[in-house]
């Protein structure tokens, strides 16, 4: 990775300037349609509400999912916490293991735990971001209790072309980051290549200047904080003729990030010295007649990382009790099968077949001795493995009633099959220590479906009205874990599900003025809950143990709105705003955490008369207060207001200036964890 910090370096050094994100060709076309995922008659429209494509993430400085996702309505960020240090997302309400991330349409969630990093997930080689909120197709498969966030790649347009950026971020503290990216390719009539490349170092996060120091942190650069992200990709297509299309896909992805400590209080010292994911998958799509057609996806995904965690802010000696080198060795095998016939009149049926096979193993590495650094040896774990299987069947029919109102019904059944589960501790039923076990094999299974009515009352007016009943299996870690003697095991542990009820309009008046509604209610039930466990009390401490039960009710309910407006060539406008309310059914007093209940984005672009190639882009971004625990402790809410000048200044090339966080606000989205102050951004862009 030092090889290619040079690199960018030097590239910067001889543009003269150089962080945003890459230029692009034409947003529609460089979509790569095989990993599309959509129903008939829900298409993304014009505005940001459940899309953002590439363009969008040059504008707004977007460079990974967590900063892109957070431009769309219902859709809350958070992250930065100490035990991780992970992007999350919530939809309308929905954490991240209830509305899971693909990629290409293909799931590539943590088997362990259903979770994954999204700040690891850069924007340089994708085409868009869509994301489902209400109605999500059953093509998706199962697990998608909350919608579905979908990350579209790119694919070439020219027989020969090159886009990328070189750039540098800075702040107060000096220069703390770069990043340098290149997408090469050519299409030409039977065939597409496709090869990217990007590298995105964070040295520090600099803190804002009035951040009041704390026990653990003195201000300036956070501790701890830096995160490096190397990225290959390559993608061959083969285009028979206009129909058909076959491609193999490949994805390397390498990683190491900090986990900065808490402010103040108790400090766990970990770092993550590798955390990777390399992926293989094949997507095709055959037309087998005049009104039948299949779609193959094939897949394997492997996750490796190792976290350790030290004794101090040294991060070199591990001899403590609590100091541990923790290795996950996962990978997910399967794939699909899709069948799509409108043989029947005013029919467009859809026939979804799906395998999921996922593996996850764990252990505590051995720790050698090193004189040296005083290191001591340290013996660790027997690897334990966990094996599950899921299956799934699905149909899906479009059917237009007339030329106004199509209907849209879909059917899903899942199953998930657990296959092993080890441990090695104190065992949770016997109380021996140091042993390993195998729990119980068991499965689950859920049926989901959904309906939904969308009605055009004229052109480019549009009423949708949907109703689904989604679930989600618990994962490994909910069935499984202990969670270092904190938690008693539950292998039984049942799917939790929801009711999801969207109603939303959207318009446009003329060409120059679009807006959208959408009012929601999801109903959440047999939801998975830690329940204190009576006069049973961990060991060595006085606090009651805890499992995880279905026992859960509550609901989330609120609205989105969205509007863009376009008066003259030169000026865009555009705002969303949502509000959510969350409520535990058995226990209003037990608030939610991490959601704000209002969000707003507003945004502009100003172009030059005749230079559309120039532009001032400003984005305002405001988030309410939000619970930080349960118990109704609230952190403030906040505003950052960005900023970014682009210019074309000579054939491909151009040249951009912006800056994050513009008046330095101090803001959180956990406690104890501040997040970045002001930094400026430089580039180079290019586009062949």
């Amino acid at each position: 990775m030092k090889l290619f910090l040079s690199l960018s370096l030097s590239l910067v050094f001889l543009f003269g300037i150089a962080t945003s994100v890459y230029a692009q060709s034409d947003s529609i076309s460089n979509v790569y349609t095989l990993g599309e995922i959509s129903v008939f008659g829900t298409k993304s429209g014009k505005l940001l509400t459940n899309k953002v494509n590439e363009t969008q993430f040059l504008e707004f400085n977007k460079v990974n999912l967590t900063e892109a996702a957070n431009l769309l309505p219902g859709l809350t960020i958070t992250g930065g916490g100490g035990e991780r240090n992970e992007g999350q997302i919530f939809l309308r309400g929905f954490g991240s293991l209830q509305t899971p991330i693909f990629y290409d349409g293909i799931p590539i969630y943590v088997p362990y735990d259903g979770n994954v990093d999204i700040n690891r997930f850069t924007t340089f080689d994708l085409s868009q971001i869509t994301v489902s909120k209400g109605l999500t197709s059953i093509l998706y498969g199962p697990n998608t209790m909350g919608g579905a966030i979908n990350l579209v790649s790119r694919k070439p347009v020219k027989a020969f072309e090159v886009t990328g950026i070189s750039g540098l971020k800075l702040s107060g503290e000096g220069l703390n980051g770069h990043n340098l990216s290149a997408n090469i390719g050519t299409r030409q009539e039977k065939f597409y290549l496709l090869g990217s490349l990007s590298y995105l170092d964070n040295a520090f996060l600099s803190l804002p200047k009035k951040f009041t120091a704390g026990t653990n942190e003195d201000g300036g650069r956070r501790e701890n904080s830096d995160t490096e992200d190397f990225k290959f990709s390559a993608k061959a297509g083969y285009t028979p003729n206009a129909t058909d299309e076959y491609s193999l896909n490949v994805i390397v992805q390498n990683a190491e990030k900090g986990i900065p400590i808490g402010v103040n209080g108790n400090a766990l010292y970990r770092r993550y010295p590798e955390y990777n994911k390399n992926s293989v998958y094949y997507r095709s799509k055959t037309v087998l007649g005049k009104t039948t057609s299949m779609s193959i996806t094939a897949f394997y995904d492997k996750f490796y990382n190792i976290m350790g965690q030290y004794d101090d802010a040294g991060y070199i000696l591990q001899n403590k009790n609590n100091a541990f080198q923790s290795v996950y060795d996962d990978y997910s095998a399967g794939g699909s099968a899709n069948f799509s016939s409108s043989y029947f009149n005013n029919n467009l049926l859809k026939l979804s077949l799906y395998e999921k096979y996922d593996s996850h193993k764990e252990h505590n590495a051995d720790i050698a001795e090193n004189t040296a650094t005083g290191q001591l040896a340290k013996t660790g774990e027997p690897i334990q493995e966990y094996l599950d299987n899921t299956v799934s069947v699905g149909l899906e029919d479009v059917y237009s009633l007339n030329e106004s109102i199509d209907l849209i019904a879909g059917i899903n059944y899942s199953y998930r099959g657990n296959n092993q589960a080890q441990e090695y501790g104190t065992h949770y039923l016997t109380g021996e220590k140091n042993v390993a076990w195998n729990f119980p094999t068991g499965s689950d299974d859920a049926f989901n479906y959904q309906l939904a009515a969308v009605y055009t009352p004229v052109e480019n007016h549009e009423i949708s009205l949907s109703a689904s009943r989604k679930s989600r299996f618990a994962t490994q870690k909910e069935r499984y874990s202990s969670r270092f003697g904190t938690t008693v095991p539950n292998p039984d542990l049942a799917s939790e599900f929801s009711w999801i009820f969207d109603l939303s309009y959207k318009g446009s008046i003329q060409s120059n003025f679009q807006y959208e509604v959408s009012v929601f209610y999801n109903a959440i039930d047999n939801a998975i809950y830690a329940l204190t466990i009576p006069g049973k009390y961990r060991p060595d401490s006085i606090n009651l143990m805890v499992t995880n039960q279905n026992v859960g009710k509550s609901y989330a309910a609120g609205y989105e709105i969205a509007l863009g407006y376009r008066p003259v060539n030169e000026l865009t406008l555009g705002a969303n705003y949502s509000y959510i309310y969350r409520e535990n059914k058995e226990n209003p007093d037990l608030k939610f955490t991490d959601v704000p209940a209002h969000k707003a984005v507003f945004f502009g672009k100003f172009s030059l008369p005749n230079h559309p190639k120039t532009y001032l882009h400003i984005d305002w971004e405001l988030n309410s207060k939000r619970y930080n625990t349960s118990a109704g402790e609230t952190l403030p809410g906040f505003g950052l207001v960005n900023a970014k000048l682009s210019t074309k200044v000579w054939s491909g090339f151009g040249l951009e200036a912006g800056v994050k966080n513009l008046f330095d606000k101090e803001y959180s989205y956990h406690l104890n964890y501040p997040r970045e102050g002001r930094t400026f951004l430089t580039s180079v862009v290019y586009d062949f």
